[in-house]
């Protein structure tokens, strides 16, 4: 239960930074806002699902032992971060020399795991 309240804060914490950088940038856009909070509730809606695989694979004996919540939880958290690392850059210009970097490693791992 823990790891999904991390993710959440995730999500969370991503959305409060593409607000902070819409209302910098170009103001609010509620088209934006609306498709942002879609994909925030199939996030949500992902991490729910493998909750529930992982619940009913207890009691279905498929011989195999999947961890369905930690891949798809690792897999939203690493993707919230690296929004949530260029919003910051976008709000803050200075932050994209130190972040860079990392960036562009985290934007790999990220372009392998949807090629897989």
């Amino acid at each position: 239960m823990v790891i999904i309240i991390i993710v959440l804060l995730f999500i969370l914490f991503d959305i409060l930074t593409g607000l902070i950088k819409a209302i910098y940038k170009e103001g609010l856009n509620s088209t934006y806002l609306r498709q942002g909070l879609f994909h925030k509730l199939s996030e949500i809606l992902a991490l729910i699902g493998s909750y529930g695989i992982e619940f009913a694979i207890q009691y279905i004996e498929l011989g195999i032992d999947i961890p369905v919540l930690k891949c798809v939880s690792g897999y939203i958290a690493l993707m919230e971060l690296i929004s949530i690392i260029e919003n910051l850059c976008e709000i803050n210009p200075r932050l994209s020399k130190l972040f860079s970097p990392y960036l562009e490693k985290m934007k790999g791992m990220n372009d392998d795991a949807k090629r897989d």
